[in-house]
């Protein structure tokens, strides 16, 4: 008897069944936010979350600073969306280093990230659309 199916593989007569991924992890990468003439470029980080899926998704959101050489989680978020929602989420950004990770059920959804001056103006340099987040490799993707 033989598998036809690419999700099932044989190896020395153990069979491996792959699941289809249908979550994604994505992460903005690091910012560079040191002062310039005593001020923070970005004071805050706005993020914008779209679930363009026909189902419920989890959407779970990491924040990180750098502290010296090391990453310290100083966010950490876990909700559910319904099918269609949009939902902003806003953070305290004034470190010398920041990132941002994202974990989804769904690859329909749509992320993005602006950083916030002061005075409340978008900072460009610290935007992320969609298309420029980066995947982040899972076990899964192996």
């Amino acid at each position: 008897m033989s598998f036809s199916s690419p999700s099932v593989a044989n190896r020395n007569n153990l069979f491996l069944i792959r699941s289809k991924k249908t979550g994604i992890d994505l992460t903005t990468g690091l910012f560079e936010n040191t002062p310039v003439n005593g001020v923070r470029p970005t004071a805050s980080v706005a993020i914008l979350i779209d679930n363009e899926d026909i189902t419920e998704v989890t959407v779970q959101i990491t924040g990180y600073y750098l502290s010296d050489s090391t990453k310290v989680a100083y966010v950490l978020e876990l909700f559910i969306m319904n099918p269609g929602e949009v939902a902003t989420r806003s953070y305290y950004a004034q470190f010398n280093a920041f990132k941002f990770q994202f974990k989804s059920s769904s690859q329909a959804v749509e992320i993005t990230v602006w950083g916030i001056d002061l005075a409340g103006n978008l900072v460009a340099a610290h935007r992320v659309l969609p298309s420029e987040l980066t995947l982040i490799p899972t076990a899964n993707d192996l």
